[in-house]
């Protein structure tokens, strides 16, 4: 029987990835960078930390990240505070069905903590969540999976493998799937590769379609 669910959030819930390409892209053309779409999808699912890493490989130790992505992260709050993060499809349907249930839910995020919270208060979803865990409280970012079992032990869960994690990014499943938990595909911008396809528990085009007992009925 299913006893929890987690959520990642951008590219999941908010179609936030599209957006923070769109930051990266006018924020580094406004800095004289070029940047590819390829070092974006990189790091797409990554914390801050390692996202940090992976950007400094690719455009040198003397790129400045951090005024980078400070910039990168006010371009995309801007945008939202007007009408809030994109939300994805079924969002509701799915967190009102898993509430009627009694099945607690965490969030966990890549995001830092500051910004997936306000992000979740500024869309009315802050209710739903029993636990959270954010990228910055573990040692080890995604595709590890530190960040789930953080979350699982917030939501005083024992057997991961009762556990449903939602998940878009290719380091999120394998994240999840290191955990020991069921690994729920949601596409977003990235396909992950045949290997980690094969090994997930199922894959959906949309969370609603994860609001009904029969989906859950092999746990």
């Amino acid at each position: 029987m299913l006893q929890a669910a987690i959520f990642d959030m951008d590219g999941l819930l908010f179609d936030t990835e599209r957006l923070c390409c769109e930051a990266w892209r006018s924020v580094s053309f406004e800095a004289g960078y070029k940047m590819d779409d390829a070092l974006f999808f990189a790091c797409v699912g990554r914390n801050n930390r390692d996202t940090r890493t992976i950007v400094l490989e690719s455009c040198g130790p003397d790129f400045p990240y951090d005024d980078f992505s400070d910039k990168a992260r006010a371009w995309m709050t801007e945008r939202m505070k007007v009408n809030g993060p994109p939300e994805k499809s079924g969002i509701r349907i799915l967190f009102d069905f898993l509430s009627a249930l009694s099945i607690p839910i965490a969030l966990a995020t890549s995001t830092s903590e500051k910004s997936a919270r306000w992000m979740i208060e500024r869309a009315g979803l802050t209710s739903y969540f029993s636990g959270w865990a954010f990228g910055s409280e573990v040692e080890r970012g995604k595709p590890e999976p530190d960040i789930f079992q953080l979350a699982l032990l917030r939501l005083g869960v024992a057997d991961p493998s009762k556990c449903v994690v939602f998940e878009d990014s290719p380091a999120g499943l394998t994240a999840a799937l290191t955990a020991g938990m069921k690994a729920v595909f949601v596409p977003d911008m990235i396909v992950p590769d045949n290997e980690i396809l094969g090994k997930i528990w199922k894959r959906i085009d949309s969370l609603d379609e994860a609001a009904f007992e029969s989906f859950y009925s092999d746990i």
